[in-house]
């Protein structure tokens, strides 16, 4: 007969046994240990805080007097350690993490949670480990929520504030790619992200009135209408020009300035007007482009109203009324602004300092070798008059500009430093690298490229007015002017458009006289003083013409009909004001 049960082997107490109480106790002692087992916590080594009857679960990389007993079961008693080996399927409860775990024959593996309830229990892995972040955790191919015999299933999110996070997150790695739910507030949020750190919203839905935006994709501005198709209202608010919203048709100031006023009831019978109050306060400019063929002409159109102020203004020429510039910036097919100093040139006596290389240039060199130096600048001291311009410029296309360069420079040489009879030039220093030649790796312009000394003016094109004082105040003007064609001359002639242009957008240099204090012979009259624009308008003309001139600028003429006498004539293009 086998001296110990099969199972759990607990001593028997042999026939004619001495001591049987000796036998009978021990295998007490073992049932005490495993019997209803509760642990304190799975460890390495032995608790220093110990007291009789605290069982604990031994794990891999034991120390101490626990080496050697890795997997078993150790219980304190009299002070010292009683060891038991564990079988398969053996369960107890971890106290320490409040989790039910079992013996597989190589390690203890949690199994649930607590021993209160299922529902209490505050963690639950499936074929993994749950923790104190991941109370939930599953370990599968796939997990399958249905319905409880017929009906439906929700699943609950469940935060405490609009300020946590109620989500479902996409990992690859274990580092998020894809998150939708609330998120930081209660609006309805899809993101993406590449690394798991920067997030991008791909749609976004508005817990007040459900309206969707895509905030990395743009369809359309919500200050275009509340048509069902946005863009309707949009292409409506362009009219007969090529100018958004020019006379207010989308009831606000899209397009225009973000200091201008929406008016819908100051106007010359149209949907509203745009002020701009107060003293000058520098160029402001349109929010969009407009593409044009710069070779074309183009007729522009404007109305425009200053306010009367109180007071007695008769000591001044213009009493209290203001000078208004209104032109253009323009840009390249880049959308890189095209000032002065990218295509205008020096003349001297009135020869163009256009030329060319005589010899290639590099950086670090100190003196330009050109074919002809005879319109280089001898006598105007501005450092803007003593820069170079190399006309070698490419955009990002590839398409190089014979009349239109960024690759210039202020303030290159010094007056006395031409020599026109050897047509060479001293530079005040070596030539910098920003000046090099950017496809030849050692910066080197060749001989024959094209140079100039470069000259300055205004980076707008007033084509539509400047200097402009109205006749009266509180009365609606219409101004007309004409523009067009690209001037090659390098005089920045401002009816034309400079070289490089592709599109432009309208600019305003508003109550230009309106300074604190007073300007020149204009007075100050005061930061609430009000002027009006609308119906700004750029239209193809096609009857009119451009007319290239011998030095490269273009002449401008346009069909002018008189109504009182029934004529048609063709004349130079010049501005026209008239009341409204």
């Amino acid at each position: 007969m086998s001296q110990n049960s099969l199972n759990l082997s607990l001593p028997f107490i042999q026939g004619g046994q001495a001591q049987k109480h000796v036998t009978h106790n021990e295998a007490l002692r073992t049932l005490d240990t495993i019997v209803q087992l509760s642990v304190r916590d799975r460890v390495q080594a032995p608790d220093p805080t110990a007291v009789d009857g605290d069982r604990y679960i031994i794990q891999p990389g034991a120390t101490g007097d626990f080496a050697g007993y890795e997997g078993q079961i150790a219980q304190f008693e009299s002070g010292t350690w009683q060891f038991v080996t564990p079988k398969i399927g053996w369960v107890a409860y971890d106290q320490s993490s409040g989790s039910q775990i079992a013996y597989d024959g190589t390690g203890w593996l949690t199994v649930g949670g607590g021993v209160s309830s299922a529902t209490a229990s505050d963690r639950f892995g499936i074929n993994t480990t749950a923790d104190t972040v991941n109370r939930l955790a599953v370990s599968a191919d796939a997990t399958l929520l249905s319905h409880d015999i017929g009906g439906g299933h929700q699943l609950k999110l469940n935060k405490q504030s609009d300020i946590d996070t109620a989500s479902l997150l996409f990992q690859t790695g274990w580092s998020g790619r894809a998150e939708m739910g609330i998120t930081g507030s209660d609006d309805f949020e899809i993101k993406v992200s590449a690394d798991g750190t920067a997030f991008h919203t791909a749609l976004r839905v508005d817990r007040n009135n459900g309206a969707v935006s895509l905030p990395n994709t743009l369809l359309s501005d919500p200050a275009f209408g509340a048509s069902p198709l946005v863009t309707q209202d949009y292409t409506t608010s362009r009219g007969g020009g090529m100018v958004t919203n020019s006379t207010g048709h989308l009831g606000n100031t899209y397009n225009y300035p973000a200091s201008f006023t929406f008016d819908p009831l100051e106007t010359p019978n149209m949907p509203g007007s745009f002020s701009k109050a107060g003293y000058y306060s520098g160029v402001e400019e349109m929010a969009e482009f407009v593409a044009l063929d710069p070779n074309r002409l183009y007729r522009l159109g404007v109305y425009i109203r200053q306010e009367s102020v109180a007071g007695d203004w008769s000591a001044f020429a213009n009493e209290e009324r203001h000078v208004h510039y209104m032109g253009f910036r323009c840009y390249d097919s880049d959308g890189l602004t095209i000032n002065a100093a990218h295509h205008t040139r020096y003349h001297h006596g009135g020869i163009d300092s256009m030329t060319t290389l005589d010899q290639p240039l590099a950086p670090g060199d100190t003196e330009l070798h050109l074919t002809d130096a005879s319109g280089w600048n001898e006598s105007t001291s501005s450092s803007y008059e003593r820069g170079i311009v190399i006309f070698g410029y490419k955009n990002s296309l590839g398409k190089t500009y014979e009349f239109y360069s960024r690759i210039e420079e202020i303030d290159m040489f010094d007056l006395g430093s031409v020599d026109k009879a050897n047509h060479k030039v001293l530079l005040k220093q070596p030539l910098p690298a920003a000046l090099g030649n950017p496809d030849d790796p050692a910066g080197v312009w060749p001989a024959g490229t094209k140079i100039a000394n470069r000259s300055s003016g205004w980076n707008y094109k007033f084509g539509f007015f400047s200097d402009l004082v109205v006749d009266a105040t509180d009365a609606w003007y219409r101004v007309e002017n004409a523009m067009g064609g690209v001037d090659l001359s390098g005089r920045n002639v401002p009816t034309n458009f400079p070289p490089g242009t592709a599109q432009v957008r309208p600019v305003w240099l508003l109550n230009y006289s309106n300074r604190a204090g007073g300007y020149s012979t204009y007075p100050d009259t005061g930061s609430t003083h009000r002027v009006w624009v609308t119906g700004v308008s750029v239209a193809a003309d096609q009857s009119g013409a451009v007319i290239r001139e011998a030095d490269g600028s273009c002449s401008l003429r346009v069909v002018q009909g008189d109504a009182q006498t029934g004529t048609v004539s063709f004349d130079p293009a010049t501005v026209k004001i008239v009341p409204a």
